[in-house]
């Protein structure tokens, strides 16, 4: 299986991975933030995108949207993956499914780096460090006029290139 994989998908995998790492603090906006992290360092490391949809600009960070609406209802405490309608048309019956990632080395290992690195982080911590002055939520939020248009894009390439920059000057590389 190769990426990009499902953004919700992705979520799902960083829900068990904090189940099995013990992890009592998964709410949400840690799990937006995560996704979005991993996201980055794959679009630096690997030179293609993680996740199969668009990380928006909102108000209080960087956003997978189909991420923010599988899991919002169970906002504070996440501890099951989420589960998407499958076959959504008038002629098929509703099915719920919860999209899996069955990963090999190395994309595994590099799922469980990103936890080691970030998963230790509070959903604040998270957040101030995707707020920073420089950051490609920062830019697009404020310099691209994102706090005018709810829901702009940040663009991949402003995403990969901020974190290849800090893949030069960080000791904390995955």
């Amino acid at each position: 299986m190769e990426p990009p994989f499902q953004s919700v998908a992705v979520a799902n995998r960083f829900v068990e991975i904090a189940n099995e790492s013990g992890s009592k603090d998964l709410s949400l906006m840690k799990l937006l933030k995560v996704v979005y992290f991993a996201h980055g360092w794959h679009l630096a490391l690997a030179k293609k995108p993680l996740i199969d949809e668009q990380i928006e600009a909102w108000k209080f960070g960087p956003v997978a949207p189909d991420v923010y609406r599988s899991f919002r209802d169970c906002a504070l405490h996440i501890k099951t993956p989420a589960q998407i309608l499958e076959n959504c048309s008038m002629d098929a019956p509703l099915n719920l499914i919860t999209p899996t990632l069955r990963l090999e080395e190395p994309i595994e290992s590099f799922f469980k780096k990103i936890w080691d690195i970030y998963g230790k982080l509070t959903a604040y911590q998270l957040s101030a460090l995707t707020h920073k002055d420089g950051t490609p939520w920062y830019k697009t939020w404020y310099e691209l006029g994102g706090s005018q248009c709810r829901g702009t894009d940040i663009s991949n390439e402003l995403i990969q290139s901020y974190f290849e920059q800090k893949m030069t000057v960080s000791a904390n590389v995955v």
